[in-house]
């Protein structure tokens, strides 16, 4: 059965990030909308003949250094590369409990923007998201830092829009409380009012011009603060390089 419609006044737009792509492993080597034909062919050539095997290696090795400064570089070639080969090195920094490791698979995979990179951050976020109602705190606090640190995905949108009880498959305690968490890493002014407009006081969702009659600022202030801060919890995780 299809979700209820959303009802409360998370964003419907995909402007914080490229969309992930719909696709399966399957058709991994299919031909890209932005691929020339030969482009196409050279890399399935690539990925079925094992070639890029001793970069790999070689990649794999600079991300074992001790200096971070000399791991993002490698991280940023893999997930350029974007093959199940590379992507798979970064998947396992992206799921390890080592934050410092899923931060930096976070910025390669991303960066990289490639449709197996996109599916790899996909999954992770959904096997989080089963994690954040975890008796286990330490893993459900890792669960969520990490899907913060992933930035806007499709898993972080079914979580907010969950948060008014009516998803079939996650629960809306679940949701309400990822929710609750997400606005209070934000600067108190943009928590107050993503807080009312979420609903997230007394389970009512106010309107802008209802938050700033409640919170006695400007209109415009309301929605500038709103914008600022989706977009704060929309945003990956940043590494200076």
């Amino acid at each position: 059965m299809p979700e209820s419609p959303q009802k409360n006044n998370y964003p419907a737009d995909v402007s914080f990030n490229p969309p992930t792509a719909e696709t399966s492993g399957i058709t991994r080597l299919s031909r890209t909308s932005n691929e020339s034909e030969g482009a196409h062919l050279r890399r399935v050539a690539e990925e079925l003949s094992g070639s890029d095997d001793e970069l790999l290696a070689a990649l794999k090795a600079k991300l074992s250094s001790r200096e971070f400064s000399d791991r993002i570089p490698a991280a940023l070639e893999l997930g350029k590369i974007g093959t199940l080969k590379a992507i798979h090195l970064l998947r396992e920094l992206l799921a390890s409990s080592d934050e410092r490791s899923w931060s930096l698979a976070i910025h390669g995979l991303r960066t990289g923007g490639s449709r197996e990179g996109w599916l790899c951050l996909e999954g992770v976020a959904e096997e989080d998201a089963t994690l954040l109602a975890s008796e286990n705190k330490r893993l459900s606090e890792i669960a969520f830092r990490r899907l913060m640190a992933m930035g806007r995905t499709k898993m972080m949108d079914r979580l907010f829009r969950a948060a008014d009880g009516h998803s079939r498959s996650i629960s809306g305690d679940v949701a309400k409380q990822f929710s609750r968490d997400a606005v209070s890493t934000l600067p108190e002014a943009h928590r107050s009012v993503m807080q009312h407009r979420l609903g997230l006081l007394n389970g009512a969702s106010a309107t802008p011009s209802d938050t700033a009659k409640v919170l006695g600022i400007a209109l415009n202030d309301v929605r500038s603060l709103e914008l600022e801060g989706w977009r704060a919890i929309h945003s990956p995780i940043d590494i200076a390089e």
